[in-house]
Order: structure tokens, then sequence, then C-alpha cells
């Protein structure tokens, strides 16, 4: 990394350690403590083993071992990742790929929560819970675009899923940028994903309600909903 990319990220790094004092919606401006709060087994960070406490930071990559959960808070975001899961943050300012336009579609016409800094799933299972503004979260066959929004993701061989446990999401196939799918939900509405299929409804699993919660109260916030309100999904 060069002397420009090492002071983006030292940048980067006190943003986000300012703005954990000040998550709108949060209680009373309490501080939110940054980086890896539960880590798995080998862990790495940019290649590194890491324990709890170490830092993760836009343009990092982070890859867990085969035994235990991760849970990293960065900024406003939260996230618990699964075994075996390889996912990739976006850095601020670089460019994003944009998606294939639909038919008749401009580039120009791509919202914005296509267009936006978020990260690439490459594998595993990742549940996420986001802040105020948009993300563009990266799977093999689709680009998803998220605004305040909790989403569970899983990339395994036969296909892709993806649960929005609430708020708004935009799928766009990949290899179809015709195949799209823009919906809301207040408790979990999930979609497989498989290269050049119909995006089909699928069951929610392998995440909970207690995990939602015991994110969002990392960055002191809470889901739309109570705890307890929905039986299991």
């Amino acid at each position: 990394m060069g002397a420009s990319g090492a002071t983006r990220r030292l940048v980067l790094m006190r943003g986000l350690l300012l703005g954990s004092l000040l998550v709108p919606g949060g209680c009373a401006f309490l501080p939110v403590r940054q980086g890896i709060r539960r880590v798995g087994s080998q862990t790495r960070v940019g290649g590194r083993l890491v324990g709890e406490d170490a830092l993760v930071l836009p343009g990092d990559e982070i890859v867990t071992g085969p035994e235990g959960r991760t849970v990293l808070v960065m900024g406003e975001d939260a996230f618990l990742l699964g075994v075996n899961t390889r996912m990739r943050f976006d850095m601020p300012g670089d460019p994003i790929p944009l998606p294939t336009p639909a038919p008749g579609e401009k580039s120009d016409d791509i919202p914005d929560r296509l267009r936006s800094p978020g990260f690439t799933l490459e594998s595993g299972r990742v549940l996420s819970v986001f802040g105020h503004g948009s993300r563009t979260l990266k799977l093999p066959t689709a680009i998803l675009g998220i605004r305040g929004t909790a989403v569970y993701l899983e990339v395994v061989p036969e296909r892709d899923y993806v649960c929005l446990c609430y708020g708004r999401l935009e799928i766009r196939m990949r290899d179809a940028p015709e195949i799209t799918e823009t919906y809301e939900a207040r408790h979990h509405s999930a979609r497989t994903l498989t290269a050049r299929s119909p995006i089909r409804k699928a069951p929610g699993v392998n995440h909970t309600d207690e995990e939602l919660f015991m994110l969002e109260a990392l960055v002191n916030r809470r889901p739309p909903f109570e705890e307890g309100e929905y039986a299991d999904h």
C-alpha cells in the first residue's frame, strides 16, 4: 500500500472513531466500541491473524476459520460472520463497478444504492446491520442495493441466499440484469439466487432475531420490532 493509501486509511480510522460517538438514532450518544468484538478461530484481516479489539477498516479483507463466529463493528455497521467466510470491504472513494444496465436503461439511471461503497462476500455467511446511507453488497450472482437495512447473506457453491431482515432491498442479477426485484420487509423476507435463473422466495434460515438484537445493541440501536414479537421464522 502506498503513502496515499495509508493516509486515507488513517483518515478513515479517525472518522470511524469520531463517528462512533454520534450514531444517529442511538442511545444518548453513547460511544460505540469499534473493531472485532468476538473472534473465531484463525480469523485474518489483510492476511494477518487477529484477536479481539483489532480494527477492521474500509479496504480490508477478512477471512474466518473453521470454528467459531466473528463479530465486528465498523462505524455505524455491525457484522456477524460465520465460519469459513471471506469478505472484502470497499474503500470510500474507490470506483465501484456498476452493474450491467437492464434493457432500455442507461448507466446514469442506475440508483445510488447500487453504486455505493459496501462489501463483497466471496464465500460463507454474514448477518449485517447498517446505519444511515446506501450500501452496495456484491455476491457472485447478484448486486444488492440497500439503505438502512439488516440483511443475512450466504454464498455456497450451488446458489446465493439473501434474507432482508428489515428495510428495503434491490436485487439485480449479474448475468441477467433484466432480472430484478425491489421489496421491503419488516421481519425476514428471503430469496435464493442462482445465475441466469428467476429470483425465488425462500424460508428464513440460519439466523435469529436474538442475533439482530445483539448486533444492533453494539451500535446503540434496536430492530424495528419488539423482542419476541414474532415466532421463529
